[in-house]
């Protein structure tokens, strides 16, 4: 089981969190008081077509049905939005009441050891929200370090990144899902002689990222994962490096197309809709869209063979800022989002709610990753990986750089393990480590 050990270098990751931002301007403790408790201002980035936001307009609808006096303000924000300029956002005095934010040290750590989030730990504790599940420790903080500490966010679902397939063009090819990494690529190779690249894959995105760092999971073991997430010993650069020359030699062989470095995941995950691509290694978070969309073909997932490491975690977060001013009408809204109603909804729309009443979740898709998502969770090797973005601030851009280098093949794979490492040792040596 992964672990969620913590060590002393917690404080010098809060301190390469708070370089990145002035604290002159924070609000104190005693900000955030209500203005006017008639409009509650609401924030999140996923799209109309996903399960997420089916569900989190299920609760608007719910809270308002509690609070008819209440106008809810709802703007869709960008993922790029909120990676890029979530602190900025947080810290003006036109913040929203409740908003969806990213987990981890570079993202949700920073600003709460930044003094932007509200400490959630007491209103918790007194509204009786059970969130003992290991899936919420993506909302714990301690000096910026992810996994334990104050609660500053709260989840109300899981994912996990798992490969998606085109169950006709298996059956087509005569091909079985495969259990090892080789028998992957002989699935692939079988597709690329038949005039068909394998893998839809975002390069200029998320899932090329999350193609490079669950390659390098083959050759990692769990204290080899606790030193790159949690700085617990050296980190084991060669395994980036064999992922690395994984990648130039699946784009060599046509498995990945050069192509994909300028195309964004939600673009990959279309041509898998299309049918284009057999393959797609992306997250739960496609579920729903692809029951909807996928019209012509029969699809199911399997998790990336050779490993028992999958990257994925509790779901992103939902956080109160401190400058808010209508916090308990937020708290009102988190507190919806994890009603068995909501709950439930999501599941039947295939997402991975995290207080659903499994039995009464029927559909195929929703059985599905609620079950995978629950061994993952409880493997006591491997399982949930978390993301390779997550330990400093600014990798997330870094990486997709550096990916997005060596599928052109403008820079070896030495080249572009180099490029990170350079840019996750440099947030260390920030501090003197």
């Amino acid at each position: 089981m992964i672990s969620n050990r913590k060590t002393k270098v917690a404080i010098a990751v809060a301190a390469i969190a708070v370089a990145g931002l002035s604290l002159s301007s924070c609000s104190g403790g005693g900000g955030g008081e209500a203005e006017s408790g008639d409009t509650l201002k609401v924030w999140w980035w996923e799209n109309d077509a996903s399960a997420l936001s089916a569900g989190w307009n299920r609760a608007i609808e719910i809270f308002e049905e509690k609070h008819p006096d209440v106008t809810v303000e709802f703007e869709l924000k960008t993922y790029e939005q909120m990676q890029q300029s979530g602190q900025l956002l947080l810290d003006s005095d036109d913040a929203p009441d409740v908003l969806e934010y990213l987990k981890g040290n570079a993202t949700a750590g920073l600003v709460s050891q930044a003094g932007l989030l509200t400490d959630l730990t007491e209103v918790a504790d007194k509204r009786g929200w059970d969130l003992s599940s290991s899936v919420q420790d993506v909302g714990l903080y301690e000096n910026g370090l992810m996994g334990s500490g104050q609660r500053y966010g709260v989840t109300n679902y899981g994912e996990y990144v798992p490969v998606w397939y085109n169950k006709n063009l298996f059956e087509q090819y005569g091909l079985s899902v495969p259990t090892s990494l080789d028998e992957l690529e002989t699935v692939m190779q079988t597709f690329v002689d038949n005039g068909i690249t394998p893998l839809a894959l975002g390069s200029a995105d998320y899932p090329g990222v999350h193609l490079l760092y669950e390659l390098a999971l083959q050759n990692m073991d769990e204290a080899d994962w606790a030193a790159y997430q949690r700085f617990d010993g050296d980190v084991n650069w060669d395994a980036w490096e064999t992922a690395a020359e994984t990648v130039a030699d699946w784009t060599a062989k046509g498995y990945i197309s050069t192509d994909s470095t300028g195309i964004p995941a939600q673009d990959a995950g279309n041509a898998f809709v299309a049918g284009t691509y057999p393959l797609f290694f992306s997250g739960t978070w496609w579920a729903g869209p692809f029951v909807d969309d996928i019209t012509s073909f029969e699809f199911d997932q399997f998790l990336f063979p050779g490993t028992d490491y999958v990257p994925g975690s509790g779901g992103n977060l939902w956080v109160v800022p401190e400058k808010a001013k209508n916090k308990e009408l937020a708290y009102d809204f988190i507190e919806i989002t994890m009603s068995e109603e909501v709950q439930n909804f999501l599941g039947e729309e295939g997402q991975v709610p995290v207080a659903a009443d499994l039995d009464a979740i029927e559909s195929p898709v929703g059985k599905l990753v609620l079950g995978e998502f629950a061994k993952l969770q409880d493997s006591t090797e491997g399982g949930l990986a978390w993301y390779p973005d997550w330990p400093v601030p600014g990798l997330n851009d870094v990486l997709i750089q550096n990916n997005t280098e060596l599928v052109q093949g403008t820079k070896t794979p030495q080249q572009a393990v180099e490029g990170i490492r350079t840019a996750y040792e440099q947030g260390l040596a920030d501090v003197g480590l």
